[in-house]
Order: structure tokens, then C-alpha cells, then sequence
């Protein structure tokens, strides 16, 4: 009821957007709660066609469900190869540990999920998958080259953004090969040049929570602000502070840091959405 007041009030439309990888009821009770993506990864070893089918109603009912209680952005599917059974963070969110299942899979609960009015993310670009650190706590890094990336890591997000998928959410990685210096959600040449000009993907990026300790603890909130819109951010998601995320953006568009154009083209995209 609150989400669908807000939403009365709002003479443009709100994002209301939840991480419910697993269905509504993840997030809340009485709703649909399904098993972890790996599951249903686990059935394409013996009948392919039925995942398929599985991911799919699991996208279309997540999406109705999401409507019902007043949500329009599923934070969902990870797309993440989860191909490290150290990883802390990702595991049973995965569709797998190979790109062609994620690929399969990730795609079909996009098309399920497209039948609603709702937005679907993929997650984490460009590939949370092979990491055995916890980005809510600290920075990992993923030492792979641009080969690798290309052969496991960025398949399922190109077939995502095929399917038609509405946003990427970047991902709080450094990743060398693809920039020495700034974790990806802070990346022009990962967000701008990798994403959008080298992968042609023209919907929302969405950064990951700036309240995680990956970008916190080194960059705070201002300054995490500014370098994600530099980046090629169009959304910030969760800033430790808002206000003061608000302000150190404004702050550096009127100092020229960032170039207005650059809102304007996040506004585009933004409106679009909605």
C-alpha cells in the first residue's frame, strides 16, 4: 500500500526496484519464494528444455508478484559465471558456473519477466563470478585477462542485453586488465568505453550499493558519487549518505567536473525506463 501511495503522489513515475533474484517472497512474506538460480541450473544437466522453461516462469511470476506489491525494477537475473567454489557472495545466486547455461537461462527469465511492465538488471558487469571475496566487506580483484573476459565472463551479459534486458548493474570489482586503477563502478573504460561503445548497450546502468565496503571504505560518499557518474553511471544505488551524494553531484556539474550533458544523457535513458 505505502509503495503504491508513493507512487499516486509521484507526478513522474518512481523506480521502486528490489534485489529479488529468488522471487518476491525473498523480500517479502506471502509471496512466491523459489529455489536459488542454481537449482535450476542443476536441471539443465538432465532435461535442458524444462530449466529453460522453469527460468522463464520464474521471471514471469517474480515480475506479476513485483507489480502486486509495487515494485517495477526486478534487481535480477545475476548473470554472474560462478565458476569459483570459493565464492562468498554470488554461489547459489548464479544460473552456473558455465556461460552457456547462465547464458540459457539469464535469458529466459528475461523474456519471462518482459511480458510485464516491469525492469529486469543483469548483474554484476562485468563478472562477479570468479571472486572469493565478499564485495560488501572489501574490494576483490580479478586478475584475468581481456581474452578470458571475453570467453567466459562477458557472454551472458551480451546475450542479456540481446534479450532486450533494461539495465546492468556494475559490479565493485578491480579488474587490471580492463583498468589498473578504479573498480569497475567507478570505470569509464569499463561502464562508458567497455559497456556502452565496445557492447552497443544503450539502457540504465545501475551501480551496485555505494554502501558496500568495496567503495565506502576507500572513496566515501561524495566522492563515490561523482566518480560513478563520471563514469557512465545513470543510477547510484544506496549511497552511505544521499543528501551528500545529491550534493557532490550537483557540485561537480557546476564546477565542470562532470558536463551537464552528461545528466541530460541519464535523464534520456531514465525516462525511457519509466
Amino acid at each position: 500500500q505505502r509503495c503504491q501511495q508513493l507512487q499516486s503522489w509521484a507526478a513522474v513515475p518512481l523506480f521502486l526496484a528490489a534485489d529479488i533474484e529468488e522471487g518476491v517472497g525473498q523480500r517479502f512474506a506471502g509471496a512466491t519464494w523459489f529455489p536459488p538460480p542454481m537449482a535450476i541450473a542443476h536441471i539443465c544437466h538432465d532435461n535442458f528444455k524444462q530449466a529453460k522453461a522453469h527460468a522463464r516462469t520464474m521471471g514471469a511470476i517474480t515480475a506479476q508478484e513485483a507489480l502486486a506489491v509495487g515494485l517495477n525494477w526486478v534487481l535480477g537475473p545475476v548473470v554472474d559465471v560462478n565458476n569459483n567454489p570459493d565464492n562468498p557472495v554470488i554461489n547459489v545466486r548464479a544460473f552456473g558456473d558455465d556461460p552457456a547455461t547462465v547464458e540459457a537461462l539469464a535469458t529466459a527469465f528475461i523474456e519471462g519477466a518482459r511480458a510485464y511492465p516491469v525492469l529486469t538488471a543483469a548483474k554484476h558487469f562485468p563478472g562477479h563470478g570468479d571472486t572469493a571475496i565478499d564485495s560488501h566487506l572489501e574490494l576483490p580483484t580479478v586478475h584475468h585477462d581481456r581474452d578470458r573476459l571475453e570467453s567466459i565472463e562477458f557472454p551472458p551479459f551480451e546475450a542479456a542485453i540481446e534479450a532486450g534486458v533494461d539495465s546492468i548493474m556494475s559490479a565493485h570489482l578491480l579488474v587490471p586488465s580492463l583498468d589498473p586503477h578504479r573498480p569497475a563502478t567507478l570505470s569509464p573504460k569499463i561502464l562508458t568505453a567497455l559497456l556502452r561503445q565496445d557492447l552497443g548497450f544503450d539502457g540504465i546502468i545501475v551501480t551496485d550499493a555505494l554502501v558496500m565496503g568495496a567503495i565506502a571504505q576507500t572513496y566515501g560518499t561524495g566522492e563515490a558519487a561523482v566518480m560513478a557518474v563520471e563514469a557512465g553511471a545513470d543510477v547510484l544505488m544506496m549511497p552511505l549518505d544521499p543528501a551528500e551524494a545529491v550534493e557532490a553531484v550537483c557540485a561537480a556539474v557546476k564546477a565542470g567536473r562532470i558536463p551537464l550533458e552528461t545528466i541530460h544523457q541519464s535523464l534520456e535513458r531514465i525516462w525511457r525506463g519509466k
